[in-house]
Parts: structure tokens; sequence; C-alpha cells
């Protein structure tokens, strides 16, 4: 199979959904509609999605995907009102958030207090850079809704081949969704992102 994600978000989701047919997704701040895209890889398991991206230079490359394309900036959507006229349940099966600075308000735009809820969280903190300015109030709030941090400071996989190990993105899950067991399992690695695609494949 053939994945677009630069750090293997959509590998990660896709096993951990066991391939999923018919899912849903919201990608915040998807950039390229292919490359380094965490989302394109799951239209070939005919899922149904919102791209949202503000800058204009990747707006004739999403003709090719099926997702509903928004070019705006993320921090004025209403993001209910999108879910909702887009005809999503309130179970989504992936959040991907990807807008530097912006996560926190991203975040506290999103619906949690309207009974929407997301499988699968990956959120990217840039704490190489930043340290816990960002990554703190993101764990905070996630965690006050009742996510569990099942993959922190996941590496930066680019930066391997400069030699530039970093961890920059948190990967979440909502515990309703799976069995306590294997998170557990899961969890006790202490994975980064080789690790846990090791234990899928």
């Amino acid at each position: 199979m053939k994945y677009y994600s630069d750090d293997r978000q959509d590998e990660f989701v896709a096993n951990l959904l066991m391939f999923k047919r018919n899912g849903t997704y919201l990608d915040i701040g998807s950039s390229s509609s292919v490359g380094s895209n965490n989302t394109y890889f799951f239209e070939s398991l005919d899922w149904d999605g919102i791209c949202i991206e503000k800058d204009p230079v990747f707006n004739s490359s999403y003709a090719q995907r099926t997702c509903r394309y928004l070019n705006v900036d993320a921090l004025e959507v209403n993001y209910e009102k999108v879910l909702s006229e887009s005809g999503f349940p309130d179970v989504i099966d992936y959040l991907s958030i990807d807008v530097d600075q912006e996560s926190v308000q991203v975040l506290s735009k999103l619906p949690f207090d309207k009974d929407y809820r997301f499988k699968v969280i990956t959120i990217e903190h840039d704490g190489h850079v930043y340290g816990d300015q960002y990554r703190g109030p993101q764990q905070y709030f996630l965690k006050s809704k009742g996510y569990f941090l099942l993959c922190e400071e996941v590496l930066n996989q680019s930066g391997r081949n400069i030699g530039q190990e970093h961890g920059w993105e948190d990967w979440w899950v909502h515990p309703y969704f799976f069995e306590k067991s294997e998170l557990e399992r899961l969890y006790s690695y202490r994975l980064n992102t080789e690790q846990i695609m090791s234990k899928f494949i």
C-alpha cells in the first residue's frame, strides 16, 4: 500500500482502525492535496472527509480529491455547522490538526461539547521549537475531554535523514472506541513512530 503522510500518520490510523471502510475524517491544515497529506490515503477506503487549508496555492490540486475542500482560515470555521451540513455522524474516525501556533485555538472551536467525538487524533505541537507552549495546553484540553495520549513526542521521520530527530506531534485516541487491554499494551511501549508501526505490521 502507498501512504502519503510525512510521518506515517495515515498508516498508524489505518492500522489502528483495522483498515475500516467508509469512515470519516476532518483534516485541518491539510496542506498539499496528496504528498505530505494525512488523509489522501483514506479515499482509497471510500472515506468521506473535509479538508481545510488557508493557503490558496493548493486549491487547484484538490480537484483530484473526493473530500469537501475549504480554502479558509481554520480559525474562521464554524465546525459544528460544517460537520452538520456535510452529513457527518457525531463520531468521526480521524481528526488531523496541523496549524502550527493556532492549534489550541482550533481545538477550542471544535464541537467537543456538542457530543462530537473523534476516534483518533494526530496533532502537531512542534515541541522541538516551542517546548510546552502549545503541547501543554493541547494535552490539558484533550485530557479534559476524555482523550488518551497514546503516542507522545512522535518523531519527525524526515529529520532523521539530516540527523535532527525531534518529537513534533502527539497521537491521541478516545478510549471508548478501543479495548482497554489493547490501549494498555500499546501504551506500555512508550511508542514513537517506528516502534508503534512495528507492533502493528
